[in-house]
């Protein structure tokens, strides 16, 4: 599997309803992430499918995604916190050639470390509206049984 590993762009630090899964891009966070989604076309070919966490600024930037690649959207509770073991879990259930996924940290910098090298190490630091680009073999399970990192582009890069 090709996996795309996007996280959301920057967010208000307090939603209207003071919780952490309400939480929206804010303005300069929409245009950024806009931006660094239009960046990804030269980086890779669209995605055949888009997970994302049900947070609002992740929903907001898989739109983003979604609106230039024209890839459709899920929502993968697995994505919305916690380790990355039960989102690698239902990634190796998935069939698409290509995934993009997009959540939080730290959990996505420790997903691409787990993926190669079977275990978060800290050397993964996944800005906001930065991707990461991984060819892997998941195991029923998620266990990556080969994986190598291809890219890691900072948001700057995209844009």
């Amino acid at each position: 599997m090709r996996l795309l590993v996007f996280r959301h762009g920057i967010a208000e630090d307090v939603s209207a309803d003071g919780t952490d899964a309400s939480r929206v891009l804010t303005p300069h966070g929409v245009e950024r992430t806009q931006k660094a989604a239009r960046g990804l076309t030269a980086f890779t070919d669209p995605p055949d499918v888009i997970l994302t966490s049900p947070k609002a600024r992740a929903r907001q930037t898989a739109d983003a995604a979604a609106e230039v690649f024209g890839s459709p959207i899920e929502l993968l509770e697995e994505l919305a916190d916690g380790p990355p073991g039960p989102a690698l879990a239902a990634l190796a259930e998935r069939g698409e050639e290509t995934v993009m996924i997009v959540g939080h940290e730290p959990m996505l910098s420790e997903l691409v470390e787990q993926v190669c090298t079977t275990r978060p190490l800290g050397f993964v630091d996944l800005r906001k509206a930065g991707c990461a680009c991984l060819d892997v073999t998941l195991a029923p399970g998620g266990d990556a049984t080969d994986a190598v990192l291809l890219w890691l582009a900072t948001p700057k890069m995209l844009r």
